[in-house]
């Protein structure tokens, strides 16, 4: 599973990033998949397109799942979609196999919290109305930082 690329275009599909056996010395696994919803601060919303910067992008994925494991001792996979994706299709992945819940847990919420902060990653928002908008992100920090 380890060589699949990180930044995929289209929807990911979860069972992809489920198809590899447990380890036999975890007890817990972690599943975030965050999907495209149909309303975002009362518009109507009919779709997303993902821009990425992709080389950098790739990297900073790779580095957020070296970190959880070398932070919380648990095996990471993150994976994050681009390109264009219907409401309800699953743009970001975060799988996290520990031996605990509760490093699973917490090494899941830094997770997808650092790939928020440090991938770039771009979110256009596609409205029933027609419209479109960029969302407004945060500042590009380092993995290290976060």
């Amino acid at each position: 599973m380890k060589a699949l690329p990180r930044l995929r275009d289209g929807a990911l599909k979860l069972a992809d990033w489920l198809s590899d056996p447990q380890p036999a010395s975890a007890g817990a696994l972690n599943v975030f998949a965050g999907t495209v919803r149909n309303e975002h601060l009362g518009n109507a919303v009919s779709g997303m397109t993902y821009h990425a910067h992709r080389g950098l992008a790739e990297a900073r994925l790779r580095e957020i799942e070296a970190a959880a494991e070398a932070r919380f001792k648990v095996s990471a996979l993150v994976a994050h979609a681009v390109g264009k994706l219907d409401i309800g299709e699953i743009s970001v992945i975060v799988v996290i196999r520990g031996g605990h819940r509760a490093e699973g847990f917490e090494a899941c919420r830094w997770a997808i919290d650092t790939i928020k902060q440090a991938v770039p990653i771009w979110k256009e928002e596609h409205y029933v109305d027609g419209e479109t908008r960029f969302l407004d992100g945060v500042p590009i920090q380092p993995v290290e930082s976060l």
